[in-house]
């Protein structure tokens, strides 16, 4: 889904939405981590509930990590006046514009989180219906 907003959703309209984001000292981002915090906490708890394959475990959340962090070096160029939060921002919100300014330069990793995301879905769905 963020592969398809980034490339079809015109920049204007997504920058509206990041810097509304951020508004109130960035609270909406800091509620949205928390509750995707809880999300991971739950599905890491589940996982060892179930009998959790460790080291696909382990594999799964290095492959996870390198991924991001290999997406955030994508975006290693300075933003234009025109594509840059104010002066002083956090840093957070400038990783957030610099993303929104070129989102496709980390296509790669957008695909291969996609990717994985989707295979992850259709596997934990499979196994709770079936």
């Amino acid at each position: 889904m963020k592969f398809a907003i980034g490339l079809l959703v015109p920049y204007p309209t997504r920058i509206r939405c990041i810097a509304s984001h951020y508004q109130c000292d960035g609270r909406i981002i800091s509620i949205y981590d928390t509750g995707t915090l809880v999300i991971i906490v739950v599905l890491v708890v589940l996982l060892f509930v179930t009998g959790m394959h460790e080291l696909s475990f382990i594999t799964g959340l290095i492959v996870g990590m390198l991924v991001i962090q290999i997406f955030f070096h994508r975006f290693s160029e300075a933003l234009p006046r025109d594509n840059a939060p104010e002066s002083s921002p956090p840093p957070r919100k400038i990783m957030s514009y610099a993303i929104q300014a070129h989102p496709g330069l980390a296509w790669r990793e957008i695909v291969l989180m996609t990717a994985l995301f989707g295979w992850a879905l259709y596997t934990l769905v499979a196994y709770v219906i079936g």
